[in-house]
This record gives C-alpha cells, sequence and structure tokens, in this order.
C-alpha cells in the first residue's frame, strides 16, 4: 500500500538534481507547468518570489540573463534613453531575450514602480511533505492533487504542487506542497526545505515497524533544527487499512512523540492514501495549528 514507492514524472513540477526552494542564484529559463511551481520561486514559498516559474530570459555571451530572487543581481543598465535602442540591439545580436526596458533597470530601480507591487498576493501554505522512503508521501500528494490513486515511482529530488483544499467549514485553502525524497542520503537536505515552512507533514508508514526508530530518529531531529522550533507537525500514519498495521498509541509511543519539544505542536492522523480516508481531517488539524501560531506570534509581535 502506498506504492512502496514515491514520485512520478510529469506530474507537477519533478526535480531530480535536488536545488534547494531557497537556492542562491539561478539562470533564468522556462518554468514548470501545471500545479506545480520552480524551485524555490514559486507562490508557496516565502522565501522567494515569482508566480509558479523562473524568468524566461536565455543566457548571452556577457553572462547572460538571471531571475529575479535573493542573492540574485540584476541586468544590466543602459546609462541614458538615448543608449536603450542601441543597447537593445546589441542584446539581439548576443542572441539575449532580455527586452530594452529589462536593460534600463538594473540600479535605476527607485526611479521605476516597485516590481513588486505588480506581483499579485498569494495566500498559499508552503507546506513540506517528509517521511522515509517507500512511507507513501507522494501518494499522499497525488491523492489530493487527483483524488484518485496514483502509481507512483521511487522519488529521486522533489515533487511540488499547488492544491487547493476544500475544508470542513467550506473554506478553500491552497497549500503548496514540497514532497522531498526520504532516502538516506537526501535526509541531509530537508532542512533547506523546511526553511519559512508554514507546517511540516512527516509520513510514517504504520506497517514497517523494523523501521520505526529509524522515523522517529528522522522526526526528531528535522523537529529540532532551530529554524522549525513552532513549526506544526502533522504525522501521518499512513496503511491503516492494513491487518497488521500498528495502532496510533503503538506509533505515539514508538516516536516518542511525548518527547518532543512544548513549543512543537502536533497532531497524529491515522490515513489511508490510496483511498484518501483521513487526509482531509489531518490537513484541517494542520491548518488550525498553522492559524493559531500565527495568531500567537502577532500578539508577541505586538508586545515587543
Amino acid at each position: 500500500m502506498g506504492g512502496r514507492g514515491e514520485g512520478r514524472a510529469g506530474l507537477g513540477a519533478r526535480w531530480e538534481a535536488l536545488p534547494p526552494p531557497d537556492a542562491g542564484e539561478r539562470r533564468a529559463g522556462g518554468g514548470s507547468s501545471g500545479g506545480g511551481s520552480s524551485c524555490g520561486i514559486g507562490s508557496g514559498s516565502s522565501c522567494g518570489i515569482g508566480s509558479g516559474s523562473s524568468g524566461s530570459g536565455s543566457s548571452g555571451s556577457s553572462g547572460g540573463a538571471w531571475a529575479w530572487g535573493r542573492g540574485q543581481r540584476a541586468p544590466p543598465r543602459a546609462e541614458g534613453p538615448a543608449d536603450r535602442s542601441a543597447a537593445a540591439g546589441a542584446a539581439s545580436a548576443r542572441g539575449s531575450l532580455l527586452s530594452p526596458s529589462l536593460l534600463a533597470m538594473g540600479n535605476g530601480l527607485s526611479d521605476q514602480t516597485p516590481i513588486l507591487s505588480s506581483l499579485p498576493s498569494f495566500q498559499s501554505f508552503h507546506i513540506v511533505i517528509l517521511g522515509l522512503d517507500c512511507a507513501g508521501k507522494t501518494t499522499v500528494l497525488y491523492r489530493l492533487q487527483f483524488n484518485e490513486f496514483v502509481n507512483t515511482v521511487p522519488t529521486k529530488g522533489f515533487n511540488t504542487e499547488k492544491i487547493k483544499v476544500t475544508l470542513g467549514n467550506s473554506k478553500t485553502v491552497t497549500f503548496h506542497f514540497w514532497d522531498v525524497g526520504g532516502q538516506e542520503k537526501l535526509r541531509p537536505l530537508w532542512k533547506s526545505y523546511t526553511r519559512c515552512t508554514d507546517g511540516i507533514v512527516f509520513v510514517v508508514d504504520s506497517v514497517d515497524v523494523e523501521r520505526m526508530e529509524e522515523a522517529k530518529t528522522e522526526l526528531h531531529k528535522i523537529t529540532r533544527i532551530s529554524e522549525n522550533q513552532g513549526v506544526p507537525v502533522l504525522i501521518i500514519a499512513n496503511k491503516q487499512d492494513l491487518r497488521n498495521s500498528l495502532s496510533l498509541s503503538e506509533i505515539e509511543k514508538m516516536l516518542a512523540m511525548s518527547e518532543l519539544s512544548s513549543s512543537t505542536p502536533w497532531h497524529l492522523q491515522p490515513t489511508c492514501a490510496i483511498i484518501g480516508d483521513g487526509l482531509k481531517e489531518g490537513l484541517e488539524k494542520l491548518h488550525d495549528m498553522i492559524i493559531k501560531r500565527r495568531k500567537m506570534l502577532r500578539q508577541q509581535k505586538k508586545k515587543r
């Protein structure tokens, strides 16, 4: 159950090189299609900017165009209006797709309309899906996306999808999910995906008793990172439909949930990702924890 593997090529945005969502410079290129977004500058990531794809420019002989983002440099600037046509011609000769208006920007941003003012505002929650390999993370992701079972393959990098979910109070909430591969060699990179996240979904295989201790180690390791202090955690006990699955009380004890930091809100949710049982209920709990944390942070900010 759960597919014994995760990931599916062609769905949303899938990366195998594993660039983290907060990576530094990126060359502008074609963005992803569908509900997913390109790495780190998608609408669901509070660390980056963009509407779901990276820039549309191509590199030229003088260093090329660069996507706008944290730690990235601006395109070259023409010195005056009279130089714009010449700059555009030079760019065309180099094979660059930069427009004259972009070439005229650079250090003159103070004279232009603020770039962020033209971008739409986003209300989506940035959620990272973690867990050991074969726990059913990608099955959970695409069950939520398509409301049907999707046969998956092991995720070598990550999958990302922007999904609208209707909660119990008939309110539609948008979650931007990052499903990261759970192989042992990829786990040290998990912390790169949890920066600025609103919540963490940790998927556990309820049948895999032998690796429950390993799952416990990874869960406690990721929640103890200073940047993740206070971030809500939804633990999904997957494959609860199987006869030999552990009970919730057994899983809670084996994962040592009582030993998590008192500042970390968590909820353990029984699910079956193949048919979708328990997923919506789990997301409602996660949403409630996120909203509660945001209110608390606002109150703390007012007191300062």
